[in-house]
């Protein structure tokens, strides 16, 4: 059971972020996916509360998200989603095989050092206002075309990129998929929008990235 508050509520697991923060999004997708019981703190953006004492003592980078669980704060939504993952669902999210494992996980990784600054820049320029001039955004559009054509092919037919189930980099690139789909949605590869259908059709993930606000 969750709730949005100003002030933390004595639960095992506390969130710290806004609902409109990719990174955010990825983990409470995760967790309701899981179905892990949590409370939301709303914090970041419009709702500040980043540059206090006790919120620097959880994240000395006054970033969001923030995840509490048994007094233990973890920052950096990857991280967190790669707990969640082992610590609560570690016979559906993760593999047996380590191996196999980090195969999936790297994609996380991947996204964040080649493919997450060309999103984040398409998506202020599409949907937050940030206008680019005409040449940068046609380069950002086709490096990021190139990459997901990368994923497109590592994603078995029929599947998550975690196998059966969603695993750990469904979760982190779940948001990415549905930014990718919803600012060149006639540009999508067959495989990348089945998968992103897969993703669409579980209660969390249409409450928390198809129904999130800008």
């Amino acid at each position: 059971m969750k709730q949005a508050s100003e002030a933390p509520a004595l639960t095992s697991i506390r969130v710290w972020g806004r609902l409109n923060s990719a990174n955010v999004q990825k983990v409470l997708w995760c967790l309701d996916d899981l179905r892990v019981g949590y409370d939301l703190v709303l914090a970041g953006g419009t709702h500040h509360g980043l540059g206090t004492n006790e919120f620097r003592a959880l994240n000395p980078n006054q970033l969001v998200p923030v995840l509490v669980d048994r007094d233990v704060a973890l920052w950096e939504s990857n991280t967190i989603v790669r707990y969640l993952c082992k610590q609560y669902a570690p016979d559906m999210a993760c593999r047996a095989d380590p191996l196999q494992q980090a195969a999936e996980e790297r994609w996380t990784d991947w996204y964040g050092t080649e493919l997450g600054s060309h999103m984040t820049t398409l998506w202020g320029h599409f949907k937050r206002g940030k206008v680019l001039p005409h040449e940068t955004l046609e380069l950002h559009l086709a490096r990021a075309t190139q990459l997901w054509a990368m994923l497109e092919n590592a994603i078995p037919a029929a599947s998550f990129i975690g196998g059966r189930a969603p695993g750990v980099s469904d979760y982190c690139l779940g948001a990415a998929i549905h930014r990718w789909v919803s600012i060149n949605n006639s540009a999508v590869s067959p495989n990348l929008f089945r998968w992103h259908s897969a993703l669409a059709v579980r209660p969390a993930y249409q409450q928390h990235i198809v129904a999130a606000p800008l």
